[in-house]
């Protein structure tokens, strides 16, 4: 194995990872439960199960997830982490697909609204 390919698993094993947690986090927004396992993530991934089940292993030990028999569940701080990446992302989307983000170009997204209603 070259060099090159170990740099791009790595790679490959960190845009997983971030993947799995934005996943986990939309999965549990969208009320599909609380719970995710490698399986459930599956059909939103483009990477092979072995890596997912390794990834969600891995984030397991590093404390973003918890094991739940064969599932996992977030931690606090993997709920907060994930969050955070999601709206980031989205956020970049967002601002792709409108050029300059100006104030009102959020609007139709979900990320503004607990602004909308602090008005009330």
């Amino acid at each position: 194995m070259s060099d090159n390919e170990t740099k791009s698993n790595a790679l490959d094993r960190l845009i997983v990872r971030e993947d799995v947690l934005q996943i986990c986090y939309w999965y549990q927004g969208e009320g599909f439960g609380d719970t995710f396992t490698p399986k459930s993530m599956m059909p939103f991934l483009k990477n092979e199960g072995d890596i997912v089940i390794e990834v969600m292993a891995e984030l397991a030990s590093e404390g973003l997830l918890i094991e739940v028999g064969e599932a996992y569940r977030f931690s606090d701080d993997g709920k907060r982490k994930a969050g955070f990446m999601f709206y980031e992302s989205f956020t970049e989307l967002q601002q792709g697909a409108h050029g300059e983000c100006t104030a009102g170009c959020c609007e139709e997204g979900q990320v503004c609204d607990h602004h909308q209603h602090a008005h009330h």
